[in-house]
């Protein structure tokens, strides 16, 4: 059995069904295979954020809660009518009309900002879990070849990653967690839109494909 199959089953043996596809991936998949997969889950997800008006977060850009624009239309000026109580009830209602459109496109854009921020938190979350992968792996590589020469053994190196797995895990549930209660926030929204949950499913399905994706990835690096 490779060394990157016996590396998937402690991930196995340690984790979620999602190891499942990340170890399916890593056995058949060389790491520029994985990498052009993860280059064209991106993108998938990028043209469905702009099918809903939003985008990917700059790298600089804040990621907060919810950002909503606190800009308030100025309210209707009313007019003066030159004489006649019809032209002052047809101002009156003009006003009106025009203020509740505005209002209402206020609401709009105030949802849609409060949604971009929930996008933003996303990409946070996944920026995390990365970081989480790459730490783990490094760590791993490091206290394997800080091992003396006739210690660095399959075995040991095994052990190693396998002292690794309950932290490594105990982060992903914690990231899992919150890419749940992101998605909850955003079907709220949605659901206040008057849209379906299409967006969600799609979230949902890029964050399990790419996080297949990149446990693959990293099962590959260990076993280089």
């Amino acid at each position: 059995m490779g060394l990157i199959a016996i590396i998937g089953i402690i991930w196995l043996y340690a984790a979620q069904k999602n190891n499942i596809k990340a170890l399916y991936l890593a056995m058949t998949s060389d790491a520029d295979t994985l990498e052009q997969k993860q280059v064209e889950e991106e993108k998938k997800q990028e043209n469905i954020l702009q099918q809903y008006g939003l985008e990917k977060p700059e790298s600089s850009q804040d990621q907060q809660l919810g950002e909503t624009d606190d800009n308030v239309a100025n309210p209707p000026q009313e007019s003066i009518p030159s004489s006649g109580g019809s032209e002052t009830s047809q101002v009156t209602d003009q006003g009106s009309n025009q203020g509740s459109d505005q209002g209402s496109d206020q609401d709009a854009d105030s949802l849609q900002a409060e949604l971009q921020g929930y996008i933003n938190q996303l990409y946070q979350v996944e920026a995390n879990y990365r970081q989480v992968l790459d730490g783990v792996v490094q760590s791993a590589k490091s206290e394997f070849w800080a091992l003396p020469k006739d210690q660095q053994v399959r075995e040991n190196k095994m052990q190693i990653v396998k002292s690794k797995m309950n932290d490594l895990i105990a982060q992903e549930n914690a990231c899992d967690a919150q890419v749940e209660t992101i998605l909850s926030n955003i079907e709220d929204v949605l659901k206040r839109q008057g849209k379906s949950n299409d967006l969600v499913n799609s979230i949902r399905s890029y964050y399990e494909e790419s996080k297949a994706t990149w446990k693959a990835a990293k099962m590959t690096e260990l076993y280089s």
